[in-house]
C-alpha cells in the first residue's frame, strides 16, 4: 500500500510508521491499534472487509486516490480475528506501547503478536471439544516426519511414516495449519495435501528444517542435555519437523511455552489406528450429511460435564485401545460408578462447576492469562479437591491410583486466593486485582489517594448545597477527566471560582482549582498503581506457572474421572451392558443396537439384532438384501459397538463377547474424489486395496457394496475375489454386505463363510 496524508501526496508520520511495519509483513494483515479501534489500510482493508462483513471506508489521499480503511473495536477484536483466521489469513497485532497523553509526536507502536491459523489461541478459533493443531511436515521422497502441537493444551507429538500413512494421519488430525519446506513445493505428499482443500498449507524456509539445529534447540527448550529421556532420539525426520515447529512458534512471538513440558512419540502399540475413511464412514465424530458433531458416535455417547472430558472422549473414539489392560482398567471404573448412581450424580454435579483447567494451564504457560482466569485455576483446584474426597472410598484400581498420585496443590490455591480480590478484572493493566494486605507498597499508594477520592465522591453533594443547583453533576470521561456539569438554565448561579472546561449543546462543564489538584494526584498515583499491579500480577503468574507439571497432571486426572463418570451415566441411561473382552477370536453380540440411530427413534422401536463371528468358525458373513433394508446400519452398528467396547465403555446390547480387534476397516457407500482424478470405482478399489494390504487376522472388516462401481459381472467377480482373499489369506472377522445375491453361494463352497 502507498502512504497517505489528508491532502496531497506526502506521507504523514502515522502512515510512515504503518508502512514501515507493513513492509516487514507483506503477506499478513496488520491490525493497527488506533485508540479504541484496530484499523486496516489499503489492500489489507480491501481483503478483510468482505470477510468480516464490515464497511470499507477511506482515510486521506495519496496521489489523488483515497486510501481504503476498515476498522473493528478493540474490545471485540477476537471474534473478527477468528473470522480472518478461519478464512486462512494471518494477522499481525500492532499495539500502542505508550500512553497517547505522554506521547511527543506519533504514539509508539510495536508488533506484540502474530496470529496464524495454527498458532492463534484466541476464543472462537476452535470449539472446546477440538484440538488446535499446528503440524509440521518434513517429506523425504518416500518417508515423512510429522510433528504437531496443540498450543491450547501443550500436547507436542511426533512420528514418522510412509507417505500414504502420513497423508491419512494429517486428514484424521485435521490440523488448523500445516507448515512444510519451501523447496518441497512439488513433493507428492504436499501435492496430495494441496488437493485437500480444507487443509491450510504454509511454506516455510528450507533452512528451518535442519536436524542438528532441531536437536540443539529442543534440548535448550526442554532444559535437557539429550532427548533420549523422551524416547524419540532415533526419530530423525520427526525431530526435524518438531524443530521447525519450535522455530515457527518463536517467529510468531510465542516465546513463553511453559505448558509444553514434553515431546512424545504419537504412535503407540496400545492404540488402534483408524484410517480417515473408517472414521468418516462410521461417523465417529462427524456425520456424513452435515459434517457436524450432531448424530455422530461422539455426540450420542457424550455425557461429559467438562470440556477436558469431552476432548478425552473424542480422542479415545478416534484412537481406541487394542490391548486389554488399559480397556479393563477404565471399564472397572465405569462399572463401579454404573452401580453407584448417587455418587456418580454427585461427581457429575461437581464436575459441571469445573473450569477448563487444561486450557487455563495453556494460557498460563503462554502468559496470556488474565486475573479472572487465574482465579478460575484456584476455583478449579478447589473443586478438584472436593472430587478427590468424593471418590476416596471407591475400589476400582483407576480411582485408587488417581487418589494416590493426585498432586498436592493446596499451596497453589492459597497463593492465588490470598492474592486476588473476590471478583478480579478481565485485564491486568487497569488495577483492582489484589486484596489489601498482599503488597504494602500497593496499599500505601492506594492510601495516598483515598482522601482525594473521598473528596470527589462527596463533591456533587457539597457543590449542590453550595450553589443551590440541584441538577449539578460531577462526572468523568477519558478525554477531559473530572468535571462539574451545569445545564444552561442554571449558568447564572455558577460560582466565580469555576473554570470553564468544555461546552455542550445544553450544558457547560467546569473544573475548580482544588478538583484539578485532586485529579492530578489521582492520575499520578493511578498510573503507579496500574504499573505496580501489572508487575505484581506477572510475578504471581510466574509463581503459579512454577507448578505447571502438577497443574497439568491434575487437569488430566479430572478429565479421566469425568470420562469414566460419563460412561457410567451413559450405560445407566441407555441400558448398555458391560462387554466381556479377551484375546480370543470371537465377536458375539446378542440383541445389539445402533448407538446413534436408536436415539433418533421412539424408545424401544429399534429392532435389536445379533452377530456371531469367529476366525475358527464362521469368520465371514455375506449379507444380502434390497435397498433400505438396513445392511449399512448393521455394518456400522457392529463397528461402533466394538469401538465403544475398546475405549472401556459399556455397549448397546444384552450381551457382548469381543475378542480384541487390532483395527476396524470399512468400505461403505459410493464416493468419488474427482479433485484427485479418482472415479467412484477407483476410490472403491483404492480403499479395498488398503484394507487387503493392512488387515490382519485380529481385524474387523466391514465392507459394503464392493464392485458396484463397474459393470455387473466385473463387479461380481471383484466382490467374489475379495471375499475369497479375506477368507483364505487374511482370515479376519468380516461382514460383507452386497447386492450380488450370487455371493451367498460362497457359503456352500467355503466352510467359514
Amino acid at each position: 500500500m502507498k502512504s497517505s496524508s489528508s491532502s496531497g501526496g506526502s506521507m504523514t508520520p502515522l502512515m510512515n510508521q504503518y508502512n514501515k511495519i507493513k513492509a516487514q509483513y507483506p503477506d499478513k494483515i496488520l491490525f493497527f491499534r488506533m485508540g479504541d479501534f484496530y484499523e486496516m489500510f489499503g489492500d489489507d482493508a480491501i481483503k478483510a472487509a468482505p470477510i468480516l462483513n464490515i464497511a470499507l471506508t477511506s482515510r486521506g489521499h495519496m496521489n489523488g486516490e483515497k486510501i481504503p480503511l476498515a476498522g473493528v473495536p478493540h474490545h471485540s477484536a477476537d471474534k473478527y480475528l477468528a473470522r480472518l483466521l478461519e478464512a486462512g489469513e494471518k494477522v499481525v497485532i500492532v499495539e500502542q506501547t505508550e500512553d497517547p497523553r505522554q506521547a511527543k509526536g506519533v504514539v509508539k507502536r510495536e508488533v506484540v503478536e502474530i496470529l496464524t491459523p495454527g498458532t492463534a489461541t484466541i476464543e472462537g478459533v476452535v470449539n472446546e471439544t477440538d484440538h488446535l493443531y499446528l503440524l509440521s511436515l518434513y517429506p523425504d521422497g518416500v518417508n515423512a516426519g510429522l510433528a504437531y502441537v496443540d498450543l491450547l493444551s501443550g500436547r507436542f507429538l511426533l512420528e514418522e511414516s510412509r507417505y500414504e500413512s502420513a497423508y491419512e494421519k494429517i486428514r484424521v488430525l485435521s490440523p488448523q495449519e500445516v507448515i512444510y519446506p519451501q523447496t518441497c513445493e512439488e513433493d507428492g505428499l504436499v501435492a496430495m495435501l494441496k488437493k485437500a482443500s480444507t487443509i491450510r498449507l504454509t511454506e516455510y524456509e528450507e533452512w528451518n528444517f535442519e536436524y542438528k539445529a532441531a536437536v540443539r534447540e529442543l534440548c535448550d527448550f526442554f532444559g535437557v542435555s539429550t532427548l533420549d529421556g523422551f524416547g524419540i532420539a532415533d526419530k530423525k525426520y520427526g525431530l526435524i519437523a518438531a524443530g521447525a515447529i519450535y522455530r515457527y512458534l518463536r517467529e510468531n512471538n510465542r516465546t513463553r511455552l511453559d505448558h509444553i513440558t514434553r515431546l512424545t512419540e504419537a504412535q503407540s502399540d496400545d492404540y488402534m489406528t483408524l484410517d480417515y475413511n473408517t472414521i468418516r464412514n462410521l461417523e465417529l465424530v462427524r456425520n456424513l450429511s452435515e459434517n457436524s458433531e450432531k448424530d455422530s458416535l461422539f455426540h450420542a455417547a457424550n455425557r461429559t460435564s467438562t470440556a477436558g472430558g469431552a476432548r478425552r472422549l473424542k480422542e479415545n473414539i478416534l484412537h481406541p485401545y487394542k490391548k486389554s489392560e488399559p480397556i479393563l482398567y477404565r471399564q472397572k471404573g465405569v462399572n463401579e460408578l454404573y452401580h453407584e448412581r448417587d455418587l456418580a450424580y454427585k461427581i457429575s454435579q461437581l464436575l459441571k462447576k469445573l473450569p477448563d483447567l487444561e486450557r487455563l494451564a495453556g494460557r498460563l504457560g503462554m502468559r496470556k492469562i488474565n486475573p479472572r482466569q487465574l482465579a478460575s485455576i484456584s476455583d478449579g483446584l478447589m473443586i478438584g479437591s472436593e472430587i478427590m474426597a468424593a471418590i476416596r472410598d471407591l475400589r476400582a484400581e483407576v480411582f485408587r491410583n488417581i487418589i494416590e498420585t493426585y498432586p498436592a496443590l493446596d499451596h497453589l490455591i492459597k497463593l492465588i486466593r490470598d492474592a486476588l480480590v473476590e471478583e478480579p478484572p478481565l485485564t491486568a493493566n487497569k488495577g483492582s486485582i489484589f486484596q489489601r494486605g498482599y503488597s504494602g507498597e500497593l496499599d500505601t499508594l492506594k492510601d495516598s489517594i483515598r482522601d482525594a477520592r473521598d473528596y470527589i465522591a462527596s463533591l456533587q453533594k457539597t457543590e449542590r448545597q453550595k450553589t443551590g443547583i440541584t441538577s449539578l453533576k460531577v462526572g468523568f470521561n477519558k478525554v477531559f477527566g473530572y468535571y462539574i456539569e451545569v445545564t444552561r438554565t442554571h449558568l447564572d448561579k455558577v460560582p466565580s471560582d469555576y473554570i470553564r472546561k468544555q461546552t455542550l449543546v445544553n450544558a457547560e462543564r467546569f473544573i475548580t482549582q482544588e478538583l484539578k489538584e485532586k485529579e492530578e494526584l489521582i492520575f499520578a498515583a493511578e498510573e503507579k498503581i496500574f504499573s505496580l499491579e501489572e508487575r505484581l500480577f506477572n510475578e504471581l503468574t510466574d509463581q503459579v506457572a512454577g507448578a505447571m507439571p502438577d497443574l497439568l497432571r491434575a487437569a488430566d486426572y479430572l478429565s479421566e474421572i469425568d470420562l469414566i463418570t460419563s460412561l457410567g451415566n451413559l450405560a445407566a441411561e441407555k441400558m448398555y451392558c458391560c462387554p466381556e473382552l479377551n484375546d480370543g477370536d470371537k465377536l458375539e453380540i446378542v440383541e445389539g443396537r445402533h448407538p446413534v440411530i436408536e436415539n433418533l427413534l421412539p424408545p424401544g422401536s429399534f429392532i435389536a439384532n445379533d452377530v456371531n463371528l469367529a476366525v475358527g468358525l464362521d469368520r465371514i458373513m455375506v449379507l444380502t438384501g434390497p435397498n433400505m433394508s438396513g445392511k449399512s446400519t448393521y455394518l456400522r452398528q457392529n463397528g461402533l459397538i466394538v469401538i465403544l467396547a475398546q475405549i472401556g465403555s459399556f455397549v448397546p446390547a444384552e450381551k457382548a463377547l469381543i475378542g480384541l480387534v487390532d483395527r476396524v476397516f470399512t468400505r461403505v457407500g459410493a464416493i468419488d474424489n474427482l479433485a484427485r482424478g479418482q472415479s467412484t470405482f477407483l476410490v472403491e478399489m483404492i480403499e479395498s486395496s488398503n484394507i487387503l494390504h493392512n488387515a490382519t487376522e485380529k481385524s474387523l472388516i466391514l465392507l459394503d457394496e464392493v464392485g458396484r462401481g463397474t459393470s455387473t459381472f466385473d463387479g461380481l467377480s471383484i466382490a467374489w475375489s475379495v471375499v475369497e482373499y479375506i477368507n483364505e489369506n487374511i482370515k479376519a472377522r468380516t461382514i460383507f454386505a452386497t447386492h450380488y445375491h450370487e455371493l451367498t453361494g460362497m457359503a456352500d463352497i467355503y466352510e467359514r463363510v
